[in-house]
């Protein structure tokens, strides 16, 4: 397994609210769809129903990601339905003070050792863009 971390960013709610927001994720598709034109086109093709979350990449297609397992407020697993390779993608959530959280995403795919260096560059970019995307849902819905 590889894994691969995002940059933390840090959100002005605390914890428990921001982890409460990955209840239901249409509460999520909602404030994306909320976000300035320029945001949202940074954040691309992604769709949040309530338990689930599909992204759309040129690359690989669209690949879903079902909730696999919350454990309140610190982290929401997601594992893939379809995807060439076992993967999961976890939003992590940490208190930082009562109205002050970080948010981050890792992501865990299981590739062959030789495939890293081809294969790892896209994976942090889609970390990145995890940890991004759930960033500034937060922060503009704060």
């Amino acid at each position: 397994m590889a894994k691969f971390t995002s940059a933390p960013a840090s959100v002005a709610m605390p914890v428990e609210a921001l982890f409460e927001k990955f209840n239901d994720l249409t509460i999520l598709q909602g404030m994306l769809d909320k976000l300035p034109e320029e945001q949202r086109s940074k954040v691309g093709d992604v769709v949040f129903d309530k338990d689930s979350l599909s992204i759309k990449t040129p690359q690989v297609g669209e690949i879903k990601f079902v909730v696999k397992e919350r454990v309140a407020p610190s982290k929401v697993v997601f594992g893939t339905e379809s995807s060439p390779v076992p993967l999961t993608l976890t939003a992590l959530f940490k208190s930082d003070g009562p109205d002050t959280s970080t948010v981050s995403a890792e992501t865990d795919v299981e590739i062959p050792a030789m495939l890293k260096p081809f294969i790892g560059p896209q994976m942090q970019k889609a970390t990145d863009q995890f940890g991004q995307l759930i960033s500034q849902i937060a922060k503009a819905n704060a």
